[in-house]
């Protein structure tokens, strides 16, 4: 708990920065500066032309030694800076603080050994420091780097085995090195450790040595290549970035010309500081294929025209026959060969890019499979496709469907594609560049506007599958709202009253054999139960929920009442719906809605003569106005409220609401329900 509180308050006393990283960036800075600081001793240490000395030998350092010294300490303390806790930054701080070890600690001894007076200490110790800090200068980069790269810690467990090995040899070489004999005398002639291990101690060190320098040097390389070949965007271009260069290293080592080596050692530690950090804005992508493609043709053609050439001159050793011969092979095979080798290094270096009807048919195949959130499911895929660092769906008022990786908002550097189908815009996709990159690349715009439509199409899915099952609900609801209805009609209505008519025919055939002159009053009040039998019957079918609700919703029922009515057709009035978006309604509301709109355009389609009729479904402060409204004659203020008016005025109020008829401007009459949309 004490551990916890106390990282806590460290973190909270540098808002945004942990204390442990600054830690990390100061150290990292320092460690460079002070091999900075080492390297400018060397010049001291030389001073006076100590390199003539008799018994120093070699011609010193040269001046590129401090391109060297930077290349490796300033980019890893920029790369600590950036990344404190990838372990890479580390490596070529190191390397260049043991390399410019080794230089400075060679430079010293030369001329503390070789004072007249002797008056300069530890000249001893600095030429043993010198003769062994090289080689894991040179050896960290080449196998350790390498399985770190690029997040600074190994990727499986293989690559745990291979730091242990190469930790291992490269501990052993330095061991072997620094206690063996004659690995001080590089510089001054004469010198000799005080101190020599047994002889026999070679036999067991430099076998083990080469052992596991060796398994360390066979799994960098073969592993590597493997790592390529079986990664994806953007570890793969970040792991062809690094061996661009490493090649042009490897090329260079053999030439006459050192400088060209070293620059290109040089740039080595540049190459992962750019494959860590940018990688992306270099255009590796370009570089590799070009290289990839031209030059195994450049040889191809070279050993064609070549072998040909050389072939044919020893049967027509004059004349441009061999020369013409070897330039058709070469014509015939070139197209073909070139073709097939482009597909194969745009698979290599760009992975599933190259083909971007592959990756379409891949989301094509994912509409197949069931899923528990298709959008979800298929804007992961299209963000993987063009290795996004995140993306999003969203409705067309702007609030988030579906969201995967990093936040993408509807603004710059993010790019946003609407999503059409079906003739309307369901919404907008919005991408977020790949990670570090500054913004999506026209390559990738082009993918993505390919895959669009098909993330349109599962939008457009899902929205019906969700209005689907809402519609399902609302009917289910409605259906047994309905069916308690009748249930409760039957028991309370036409129940008793069925049973007071066997209760009279049962009294009219007892009085019939008691008292004869009783049947005919007992007859007339069945038939009256009778009646009211029927009228019972029909209240509870006039009050059944109409089929059109379920089947066409409300403003489809109203339309479809208001075509049976005549309205809008040839020498009926015109009819109008203007209707807000409105959410789902509770059964009761809905049916009662829809009978005060019925009921109203019957009126008008009787009575009114009206020319016009206008509907309106609207949102009012939390409930439903229903309005209907006619150019016709309007009411008669003397007449009485008719039954349907009542009616009305009945089923507005049995839900808590109002209705109010009025006159219409200039003419007619105007029929306004005020109706709860929450139940009271």
């Amino acid at each position: 708990m004490g551990r916890q509180t106390a990282r806590v308050g460290a973190e909270a006393s540098t808002p945004g920065q942990p204390a442990g990283d600054r830690v990390r960036r100061v150290v990292g800075w320092s460690l460079a500066l002070i091999t900075l600081a080492l390297f400018a001793t060397v010049p001291l240490s030389l001073a006076g032309d100590v390199m003539s000395r008799p018994r120093v030998q070699g011609a010193g350092p040269d001046w590129w030694y401090v391109v060297f010294v930077a290349a490796f300490a300033l980019p890893g303390a920029a790369l600590i800076h950036l990344r404190p806790r990838n372990w890479i930054g580390w490596i070529l701080v190191g390397s260049g603080l043991l390399q410019v070890t080794n230089l400075a600690a060679d430079a010293y001894s030369a001329r503390a050994l070789t004072e007249p007076d002797q008056s300069l200490p530890l000249g001893l110790a600095a030429a043993w420091l010198a003769s062994w800090t090289w080689l894991p200068s040179l050896l960290l980069p080449v196998l350790v780097l390498p399985p770190l790269y690029p997040t600074g810690h190994p990727t499986s467990r293989y690559w745990v085995w291979h730091l242990r090995v190469a930790l291992a040899g490269i501990g052993v070489a330095v061991v072997a090195i620094a206690f063996g004999p004659g690995g001080v005398d590089d510089t001054v002639r004469g010198t000799e450790l005080p101190f020599a291990p047994p002889a026999w101690t070679a036999y067991i060190v430099v076998p083990l040595m080469i052992a596991l320098l060796g398994a360390a040097t066979a799994s960098t390389v073969v592993g590597t290549l493997v790592r390529v070949v079986r990664a994806t965007y953007p570890e793969r271009q970040q792991l062809l970035w690094l061996l661009c260069v490493v090649t042009a290293m490897i090329s260079t080592v053999f030439t006459e010309y050192r400088y060209v080596f070293v620059t290109a050692y040089c740039m080595v530690p540049v190459a992962v500081v750019v494959g860590v950090l940018r990688y992306h804005l270099l255009g590796i992508e370009v570089a590799l294929r070009r290289t990839l493609l031209y030059v195994p043709m450049t040889l191809l053609v070279a050993l064609v025209v070549g072998g040909l050439t050389t072939l044919l001159a020893r049967l027509a050793p004059e004349g441009p026959l061999p020369l013409l011969a070897a330039s058709a092979v070469v014509a015939v095979l070139v197209i073909p060969v070139a073709a097939r080798l482009r597909v194969w290094v745009d698979r290599f270096v760009l992975g599933e890019r190259a083909d971007p009807l592959a990756v379409v048919d891949r989301l094509g195949a994912g509409l197949e499979v069931e899923q528990d959130d298709p959008v979800s499911a298929m804007l992961e895929a299209v963000a993987s496709a063009v290795g996004a660092s995140g993306a999003s769906v969203r409705d067309p008022a702007g609030d988030v469907v579906a969201r995967v990786g990093a936040p993408a908002d509807l603004a710059p550097p993010a790019l946003v594609l609407p999503l059409r189908h079906g003739g309307g815009v369901l919404g907008s996709l919005a991408v977020a560049p790949r990670p570090g990159a500054s913004q999506v690349s026209a390559s990738d715009a082009r993918l993505l506007a390919a895959l669009a439509p098909h993330l349109a199409v599962v939008v457009g899915s899902a929205r019906l599958t969700g209005e689907l099952a809402l519609e399902r609900n609302r009917v289910m609801a409605a259906t047994l709202q309905e069916r308690d209805r009748l249930r409760r009609d039957l028991h309370d209505g036409l129940g008793p009253s069925l049973s007071g008519i066997a209760l009279g025919i049962e009294a009219a055939r007892r009085a019939h054999d008691v008292d004869p002159d009783a049947v005919p009053t007992l007859l007339d009040r069945t038939r009256e139960e009778a009646a009211g039998a029927v009228r019972e019957i029909r209240r509870v079918l006039d009050g059944l929920r109409p089929t059109a609700l379920d089947v066409r919703g409300l403003e489809g029922a109203v339309r479809d009442t208001a075509r049976s009515l005549g309205m809008g057709g040839p020498g009926g009035p015109a009819f109008e719906l203007r209707t807000d978006p409105l959410p789902p309604l509770p059964p009761p509301l809905e049916e009662a809605a829809f009978r005060i709109i019925a009921e109203s355009m019957t009126n008008v389609s009787r009575h009114a003569g009206a020319a016009h009729c206008a509907v309106e479904l609207a949102r009012s402060n939390g409930d439903l106005r229903v309005g209907v409204t006619d150019d016709g004659s309007g009411l008669d203020p003397a007449a009485t409220a008719g039954h349907g008016l009542e009616s009305m005025r009945r089923r507005a109020l049995d839900l808590g609401g109002s209705l109010t008829v009025g006159p219409a401007w200039p003419h007619g009459t105007a029929i306004t329900a005020l109706l709860p949309m929450e139940p009271a």
